[in-house]
């Protein structure tokens, strides 16, 4: 080691040549021992953190850190330091005496003594402040432009669903008996659906739609896939999938891997018009902390389950690698791509407390690996579809809370499908009132954000004082669970998010009422 590192004090003692730099220059700098404990600290340092030279020497200096920084410091830096004898540019935030945080770059190298035994530490810093302000400013610059082109994209996708809608409702308006009724209704339902997808890929993007999460096996969903993509891929492309032997499980949103394995498929599918190969794997990993530190990603080191998937299509340089996760970015032409594709599955992966990584190469084709964490539990869970019993369901009743009235009427007409006894209320403030006034509903179900001073969970609340057993569906456009956590709210409740289908409307009501009346 002595013949790696620097030698640069040769002498400890009162003739330390290095002392003039400590007590006169205006160099940011500290040294400390093998314990991490400061021994020499500069007054110019000093003066920067508000404190004299003599308050910060016998202290560790990791004590004068965030809290993130010095668990950074712990767990990261002080080891590679002791081991290496150096380190460089370790971005640090330290804290001032009167509370204000200083963010620095730190460089230091280490002095032994002829035996290659440990004496002291040189650390330099350098007043990272400016250099963090400007790159701030840069970060919301382009967090604002990427909004811009996100809007813009929107206003164009959901203007385009709405004439779809608004011409089609208006051929029926003027002629209700017109042969292409049906066709009518169907172009309108569908564009709705499709505003449907679109607002969960926005959610999905800006990590805030609702996961269900469950345990499974990659394996399975890559080889029902398979099956899928040989049915569907023309016969030009070659189909290839390796699943990895002993994969550990991942507590994934089964829906959401579906829809993003598919969105990464399709571009596979549409960068090869003139066929290829395309190949699914699967395998077990660990993602060290040494990987972390060389990815600017939201990751921890850990065990993860990769699902890769590549193809040998046209391929991507980098200024597009760079931007293909950005919403509303395609490489497609006009009219072949919305742009929110990848940029869902970026959300959902993040969400997911994974992450996803490309590679590509134009004329050699694209790799996305996408890494999900290895789940706690081994245990598997049932997804399989149960099948609801409408016995003893017919003539209970459900108190509907709902402030927009043509949303009211029409979820209501879909619960009275089933034979049950609806009762509509337009405001939280109005649906207490009927509970307070001797209604006894089987089940409630509340929008959450309402006019009044009863937002969906207060409502939910005080119904349960009065009836502590009664079971409760959230329905609104509000994305994320937060909203729904309270006292008084029960683990079995469901949470819907507009638009929901009655298919799905109705699977949740039974559910809940059948639930509540078996036994315990």
């Amino acid at each position: 080691m002595t013949n790696n590192i620097l030698r640069f004090w040769q002498n400890i003692g009162s003739d330390d040549p290095l002392e003039p730099l400590f007590t006169a220059a205006p160099i940011l700098m500290h040294s400390i021992d093998a314990k991490g404990v400061l021994i020499k600290v500069s007054r110019f340092w000093a003066q920067k953190l508000g404190y004299s030279s003599e308050e910060l020497v016998g202290r560790k200096s990791v004590e004068f850190l965030t809290e993130e920084s010095r668990k950074y410091a712990t767990d990261i830096v002080l080891p590679e330091f002791f081991r290496t004898g150096s380190i460089y540019n370790i971005a640090y935030d330290f804290v001032r005496k009167d509370g204000k945080v200083l963010p620095v770059l730190m460089s230091a190298i280490a002095q032994y003594d002829e035996a290659d035994g440990y004496v002291r530490s040189l650390a330099i810093m350098f007043d990272n402040s400016e250099a963090k302000r400007v790159a701030a400013e840069l970060e919301q610059k382009q967090r604002m432009d990427a909004i811009g082109g996100l809007v813009g994209g929107v206003a164009h996708d959901f203007n385009n669903l709405l004439a779809v809608v608004q011409g089609n409702l208006e051929f029926l308006e003027r002629d209700p008996d017109d042969a292409d009724r049906t066709e009518f209704i169907e172009s309108a339902l569908e564009a709705a659906k499709r505003g449907g997808a679109l607002t969960q890929q926005l959610l999905t993007y800006g990590r805030k739609a609702r996961l269900s999460p469950v345990v499974i096996d990659l394996n399975d969903t890559v080889t029902r896939a398979d099956r899928l993509v040989r049915r569907l891929f023309p016969a030009n492309v070659r189909m290839e999938t390796v699943t990895g032997g002993g994969l550990w499980k991942a507590n994934i949103d089964p829906a959401l891997l579906e829809t993003a394995l598919l969105n990464i498929l399709n571009n596979a599918r549409d960068a090869m018009p003139d066929g290829g190969r395309l190949t699914m794997e699967t395998r077990n990993v660990r993602i060290d902390a040494d990987y972390v530190e060389t990815r600017d990603e939201e990751i921890s080191p850990g065990r993860y389950v990769m699902l890769a998937v590549s193809d040998t299509g046209e391929g991507m340089d980098n200024d597009k690698l760079k931007r293909v996760f950005e919403p509303f970015y395609s490489t497609k032409p006009v009219g072949k791509g919305t742009g929110l594709g990848l940029s869902m599955v970026f959300g959902f992966m993040r969400q997911s407390k994974g992450t996803i990584r490309a590679y590509s190469e134009p004329g050699v084709g694209s790799t996305f690996k996408l890494y999900f964490p290895v789940a706690e539990t081994d245990a598997e869970d049932d997804t399989s579809d149960q099948i609801m019993s409408r016995v003893g369901v017919s003539g209970k009743t459900v108190l509907l809370v709902e402030d927009e009235e043509k949303v009211r009427r029409v979820l209501a007409r879909q619960l009275q499908t089933e034979n049950l006894k609806v009762i509509e209320a337009s405001s939280g403030d109005a649906a207490y009132q009927e509970l307070v006034t001797g209604l006894n509903p089987d089940l409630l179900i509340t929008d959450i954000v309402m006019p009044g001073s009863l937002q969906g969970p207060e409502l939910a609340e005080k119904a349960r004082k009065l009836m502590p057993d009664l079971c409760v569906l959230f329905i609104s456009g509000y994305p994320t669970e937060a909203a729904i956590h309270g006292n008084g709210i029960k683990p079995r409740d469901r949470h819907l998010i507009k638009p929901t289908s009655e298919k799905q409307l109705i699977r949740n009501v039974l559910e809940l009422l059948c639930d509540q009346d078996s036994p315990g």
